[in-house]
């Protein structure tokens, strides 16, 4: 993340090159800015290897992450940006990798509750640090963008997005396979728009559509 902001500074640099340092400001101040974070911290930081769980209790470790979160956000916001939505979590504990790193039984997977009540904690803490950085940053529009509920009416109801399988990724065997695991030589699924999941953590392109709707419709009024 924090190589991000550098990137970031490099862009504004670039962009007053091309358009002047009135107008440069301008697109900062007016563009819509989402930072989406979290879900790799928790599901391999946290559940399934010991790098911070020996560290922290899971109430310490979401109050860090939210910590780094506040300042990646102040950090933007000192850059120029005024319109941020910062994406809650959607529910992990329903992913596949967390699925099969829980159950032994592959045809006996449910998803992972109490991951899910950490997870619904998490954006509840997330909902109040919203409302704190909002009012900490005069002119600033930050919004907490709520994914949990969507994805869980996806898994309570596939049939409505057109979704018949919900437990495991479209790639090879979808239940451990993740990003670089899935290659041209990788078996796929031959309708990617029936599964929730591309791989055993990454959702597919109709999720992200369905998605897409679901932020236009419930977030993006409250930015403009």
């Amino acid at each position: 993340m924090s190589r991000q902001i550098e990137m970031f500074k490099s862009y504004i640099d670039r962009l007053k090159n091309v358009v002047g340092e009135q107008a440069a400001t301008y697109i900062i101040n007016n563009a819509l800015i989402m930072i989406s974070a979290g879900s790799n911290d928790f599901i391999f930081n946290f559940y399934d290897l010991p790098t911070r769980s020996s560290i922290y209790n899971i109430s310490g470790y979401q109050d860090f992450l939210l910590e780094k979160i506040h300042d990646i956000v102040k950090q933007i916001y000192d850059l120029g940006g005024r319109k941020i939505t910062i994406a809650g979590l959607s529910p992990i504990g329903c992913t596949p990798i967390q699925m099969t790193a829980k159950f032994s039984h592959l045809f006996d997977q449910t998803c992972v509750e109490e991951e899910n009540s950490d997870t619904v904690v998490y954006n509840t803490k997330l909902t109040e640090l919203v409302s704190q950085i909002q009012a900490s940053l005069a002119g600033s529009k930050v919004v907490h963008a709520d994914l949990y509920t969507p994805f869980s009416d996806m898994f309570k109801n596939p049939q409505n997005y057109g979704f018949e399988e919900t437990k495991r990724g479209c790639c090879g065997t979808g239940r451990v396979e993740m990003g670089p695991l899935c290659t041209a030589l990788t078996p796929l699924c031959s309708d990617p728009s029936k599964f929730i999941f591309f791989d055993a953590i990454h959702p597919t392109q109709a999720v992200y559509k369905s998605l897409s709707k679901y932020m236009i419709d419930n977030v993006l009024d409250k930015l403009l």
